[in-house]
């Protein structure tokens, strides 16, 4: 089974993906976690897209299943793009 490079937009997006590359690799979850050094309610969290994982236990997650991350940094602004853009805020977002 191939599983194709994709955007992540959302919790759910990242557990999606996280649930397919586990299935495809023939892990049940309570073997992943342990490779993976996690909990299995947490990998089960994970893949389910609770919002509020830890960022290291995702990592862990990621690393364990040979999941790479790529940020992908925006590309150089328009001098006339609003300043709280340059700044990495979104417009109307308080700090």
């Amino acid at each position: 089974m191939t599983i194709s490079r994709r955007r992540l937009d959302s919790p759910r997006a990242l557990g999606d993906c996280i649930r397919a590359v586990r299935v495809a690799a023939g892990l049940p979850q309570d073997e992943a976690a342990e490779l993976c050094g996690v909990s299995v309610p947490f990998l089960n969290r994970l893949e389910r897209g609770k919002p509020s994982v830890q960022l290291d236990s995702v990592l862990k997650v990621c690393q364990g299943l040979g999941i790479g991350l790529d940020l992908v940094p925006p590309e150089p602004l328009p001098e006339d793009a609003p300043t709280s853009l340059k700044r990495g805020r979104k417009a109307g977002t308080a700090r």
